[in-house]
C-alpha cells in the first residue's frame, strides 16, 4: 500500500485496529508484529454472553448463573436468544437463570421443564418434571 491517500488511511487503520487488539487482551506484541491470542474468540463469546446475561438480568429482575462443564442445569426453557456468537436457550429458575448453547431440540421444548448435564460438547437433556423422561444429546 502507498504511503498516501487512500493507502495512508487503511494503514492507519490497521494500526488503530491493531492497538485496540492488544488494549482489549486479545492480541500479543512481539517483534514480528501483533498476534492474536489462542483464546482470543473464546473471549469474546465470553464477554458477548455476559453482556446479554447483565441485559436479561435487568429485564428478569433475576440472577445470572454461569453454566460450567459437569453442572447440572435445570429449569424451564424461556425463550431462545440471538446473539452475534450464536444463539443461545435461556433457562429460568425462581431466583436466577442460566444460558446454555441453543439446539433446534429445544424448540418443541419452549415453556417446559429441561434438566441436564453440562459438557464441552454440548448438554444430555432430560425433558419434563421426572428424570426419567426421554434423553436427546
Amino acid at each position: 500500500m502507498r504511503d498516501a491517500g487512500f493507502g495512508r488511511e487503511v494503514r492507519a487503520g490497521l494500526d488503530q485496529r491493531r492497538q485496540w487488539l492488544v488494549e482489549q487482551d486479545l492480541a500479543d506484541t512481539s517483534p514480528s508484529g501483533v498476534r492474536l491470542r489462542q483464546n482470543a474468540l473464546a473471549l469474546l463469546q465470553r464477554r458477548e454472553l455476559l453482556r446479554i446475561a447483565e441485559r436479561l438480568s435487568g429485564e428478569l429482575g433475576k440472577e445470572f448463573s454461569e453454566a460450567k462443564a459437569g453442572d447440572w442445569i435445570e429449569g424451564k426453557v424461556s425463550r431462545r436468544i440471538d446473539g452475534i456468537s450464536g444463539r443461545f436457550a435461556l433457562i429460568e429458575r425462581s431466583r436466577e437463570f442460566t444460558l446454555v448453547p441453543w439446539r433446534p431440540v429445544l424448540e418443541k421444548q419452549l415453556g417446559q421443564q429441561a434438566g441436564g448435564i453440562m459438557r464441552e460438547a454440548g448438554i444430555n437433556w432430560q425433558f419434563g418434571r421426572g428424570r426419567a423422561g426421554p434423553e436427546i444429546s
